[in-house]
């Protein structure tokens, strides 16, 4: 099992080169959504001359419009021309345009909320996608069963971070600020919504590229790493949006010292109450991992809709 973070600076990138991360994901924010770590095609290719033993994915997870297909070709075959560890997407046209141009980086879909079963990956194999980032919404008797079903797929799942919940191209924050005569600056600035029928609130961003809502709980799957390793998960993420260089630096190091114990044998009790004091000033949650699905929603007699 191997380990990938989204770094949140170039800086923070070469510390986790020196720590010996396995996989990191960088991008240019032109071609990618909710990446802390903005890079130039130079920066890239002098990160990839010093990363190591590291490999460099690349994000270009963002959905494209006709027009842009031309400059996104342009992007991609200028991607090819660097030793680029492979492509993490969402729209099928990174896989057109590969295919039609030879590229041959590999090719990673990560399309947020699609992937949920086995049954998809001899179609993803046979379009030369040979891993995939399962939904946050798995429970772990499924994810169990897509493990022992994987067939050739290698198969990711977020451990850390904020859980992504939509994304909408509207700038659902600035009509807000507008329609209400809000002065303040609220674009960039994570900002926390809640429903009237749920206790957690989620976090509402806006960018360049629409409303982006995550949960405002983070990720915790430390505990669950032997488990993950028995169900054949190859690839863990620790995904760094709206976190800081610390947070990710910690995060990082953290989950490095738990598969090398796994590797040891010796990953144990005293190391999970490690992570519980790493990760006592976070609101951590397990997310949908083993949630009753009695608890997924939370009404009561009060709350009503018409």
């Amino acid at each position: 099992m191997e380990l990938l973070v989204n770094p949140t600076s170039y800086a923070n990138a070469i510390d986790l080169i020196e720590m010996g991360t396995h996989q990191l994901c960088v991008g240019d924010n032109h071609y990618c959504v909710r990446n802390n770590c903005h890079l130039t095609l130079e920066q890239i290719e002098i990160l990839i001359k010093n990363k190591k033993q590291t490999k460099i994915l690349i994000l270009v997870n963002r959905f494209y419009f006709d027009p842009e297909l031309d400059e996104l070709t342009n992007y991609l075959i200028c991607l090819s021309k660097l030793e680029v560890d492979g492509l993490i997407f969402g729209d099928f046209a990174i896989n057109q345009i590969c295919l039609e141009q030879k590229i041959k980086i590999p090719l990673i879909y990560n399309p947020e909320t699609l992937v949920t079963n086995y049954d998809q990956f001899s179609f993803y194999l046979e379009n030369g996608i040979n891993e995939v980032a399962l939904v946050r919404e798995l429970q772990v008797n499924e994810l169990k069963e897509i493990g022992q079903n994987k067939n050739k797929m290698k198969i990711q799942v977020q451990v850390s971070g904020f859980a992504y919940v939509m994304h909408s191209r509207w700038k659902l924050i600035s009509n807000f600020k507008t329609t209400q005569n809000i002065k303040d600056e609220l674009v960039k600035t994570k900002l926390l919504i809640r429903e009237i029928s749920r206790k957690e609130s989620m976090i509402a961003y806006e960018d360049k590229h629409g409303t982006h809502i995550l949960t405002n709980y983070s990720l915790s799957l430390f505990d669950k790493l032997k488990e993950l390793e028995t169900n054949n998960i190859d690839t863990i993420r620790i995904d760094s949006f709206l976190h800081d260089d610390q947070w990710t630096t910690k995060m990082t190091k953290l989950y490095l010292n738990g598969l090398k114990a796994i590797q040891a044998g010796t990953f144990n009790k005293n190391l999970i109450e490690t992570s519980n004091i790493e990760e006592k000033d976070d609101h951590i949650s397990h997310g949908f991992y083993n949630m009753d699905k009695q608890d997924l929603i939370y009404l009561t007699k009060e709350d009503t809709y018409e």
